[in-house]
């Protein structure tokens, strides 16, 4: 998943400048970075909104692919596998327990991926389970007969699918399109200002 940053007419920040034309270049490259850095956080709070992941996970999936004097244009570029389901909201989030009488506890896990929507129960079979593994890693797991991996993770969403949500996308394009249009306003009157 990716998301373009450019300025669309060169030549008027050329003229704005004046004299000072030849920073054109510099201005752009300024503006595009500053405006990255916004998308990047945008990318990963709105996703946290709308979705029941932290920022913090979508953020470290996305990197930025600066501007230079040389190329104008940069992107913020998310590439991620599916995250962990464990990562999202699940209820209750600890391991199977047995009371005396044998019987698990919780019956069943449920998880809610997207904000909204109740829990809903995970229907696998075998049942899945929590499981805190020797490194530590809080995962949500079910059985499989390969005896060589007797366990498998379950997962949800990846991400970049997360962020491609057309409501996540439109608001992240609307800010970005305003925040680059501010960024160069403020980078060509610092020049002006400076001479």
């Amino acid at each position: 998943m990716e998301l373009r940053v450019e300025v669309g007419n060169v030549k008027e920040v050329q003229q704005r400048l004046g004299a000072l034309g030849r920073k054109t270049p510099s201005v752009i490259a300024n503006a595009v970075n500053r405006t990255l850095t916004n998308v990047r956080k945008n990318m990963a709070q709105q996703t946290a909104q709308r979705y029941n992941i932290a920022s913090g996970e979508v953020k470290k999936t996305i990197a930025v692919k600066k501007a230079t004097r040389e190329k104008l244009s940069g992107a913020a570029v998310s590439k991620a596998s599916p995250i962990a389901l464990s990562k999202f909201k699940v209820s209750p989030n600890r391991p199977v327990s047995y009371s005396k009488g044998k019987k698990p506890s919780p019956k069943v896990y449920k998880v809610s991926v997207e904000k909204g929507p109740a829990s809903k129960a995970l229907d696998v079979n075998p049942k899945a389970f929590i499981a805190i593994m020797q490194s530590g890693h809080h995962g949500l797991f079910r059985r499989v007969s390969d005896k060589s991996l007797p366990i498998k993770q379950l997962f949800g969403p990846s991400a970049p699918q997360m962020i491609k949500n057309n409501k996540t996308m439109d608001y992240i394009q609307k800010e970005a399109q305003s925040t680059l249009q501010k960024r160069i306003d403020a980078e060509v009157e610092n020049i002006l200002r400076k001479g």
